[in-house]
């Protein structure tokens, strides 16, 4: 299983868990009121790197795979190493937050590499509750909704998905 693989399952999982902690509270009469969350989000790039005599590099260019993805071959990453070379994967972090029905998600995120990234938000019926937007790398956005249905809700950005990915998972309340 890949990194990226293990890293998505690893915060679905802890999602999950976090959304059973908060079941658990709600069966035992602790529901909360309506809440704003502020979630502070970082939109990045991860990297790593490595030499051919290590690790031969993948026999399918990761950039075919996704737009996510970012690769440079061996004499491509280090001139002066010919060896290295590189893989790389957009991802925003926290990639998972769990809020209750109801609830309003106050957004703020800072792009710390890409360019350019287009994002929206999307509802757990596939309709856009947060409209496309350009977001650029180096700057603070904001942006909220208020989580009206149980489901997931999307932060996508379209320059880099499917791994630029935010899912927001909306309990009923």
């Amino acid at each position: 299983m890949s990194t990226v693989n293990v890293l998505k399952v690893t915060g679905v999982l802890f999602g999950a868990a976090v959304a059973l902690l908060l079941l658990a509270g709600e069966s035992l009469g602790q529901s909360g009121s309506v809440t704003t969350h502020t979630i502070f989000m970082t939109g990045m790039e991860v990297k790593g790197a490595t030499t051919a005599d290590k690790l031969t590099p993948p026999s399918v260019n990761p950039k075919d795979l996704s737009k996510g993805y970012g690769f440079k071959a061996p004499g491509e990453a280090d001139t002066q190493s010919p060896q290295k070379w590189e893989v790389a994967s957009y991802i925003f972090s926290p990639g998972f937050v769990v809020v209750r029905q109801g609830d309003t998600v106050k957004l703020t995120a800072f792009l710390v590499n890409g360019d350019e990234h287009e994002v929206w938000v999307t509802g757990p019926d596939g309709r856009e509750v947060v409209a496309k937007r350009m977001w650029h790398r180096g700057r603070e956005y904001e942006l909220s909704f208020v989580a009206e249905k149980p489901g997931s809700y999307q932060l996508t950005c379209s320059s880099h998905a499917p791994s630029m990915l935010a899912t927001f998972l909306v309990l009923p309340r």
